[in-house]
């Protein structure tokens, strides 16, 4: 997986997106088209203050009108950043560091106990016809993007 995610630095999001009929999921798509879907907890920070989280509303409130609730709203701020590091834990949590700050952080809070809901996110990488999913027991699972 390291290498994999590797060979998204320096590369801008050309598409960040959530809520609305999405929820919480989150969708980051690449310039070379990979893409990485986010289901379980994330949190989007620029320096020390936070953005957005998966916690956030994803359809509009009273304070908030945005059609995508404020997920919606706050999600796309990472479209052109680029990605210039990364972090990734024995049990796959996710840190992403993109330029001027910005920094997106995945949880994997999707356990042993669930058999509803198994994936906690997973990187796509259509031009190697790959996809590596992070399960609810914390393993990669490889398989064919088509």
């Amino acid at each position: 997986m390291e290498s994999k995610i590797k060979n998204l630095i320096a590369q801008p999001i050309v598409k960040s997106s959530a809520g609305g009929a999405a929820g919480s999921t989150l969708v980051l798509e690449f310039e070379d088209k990979s893409y990485i879907f986010i289901w379980c907890s994330w949190r989007i920070e620029q320096g020390a203050q936070v953005i957005v989280t998966s916690s956030d509303t994803i359809s509009p409130t009273d304070n908030d009108s945005s059609p995508n609730g404020f997920i919606g709203e706050k999600s796309p701020i990472l479209e052109g950043r680029k990605l210039i590091n990364f972090n990734l834990t024995p049990h796959y949590d996710l840190e992403m560091l993109f330029d001027d700050e910005y920094r997106l952080r995945i949880f994997c809070d999707i356990g042993h106990s669930r058999e509803d809901y198994n994936i906690n996110w997973e990187l796509n990488i259509p031009t190697e016809n790959i996809s590596i999913e992070i399960n609810n027991h914390f393993e990669e699972c490889r398989g064919k993007y088509e």
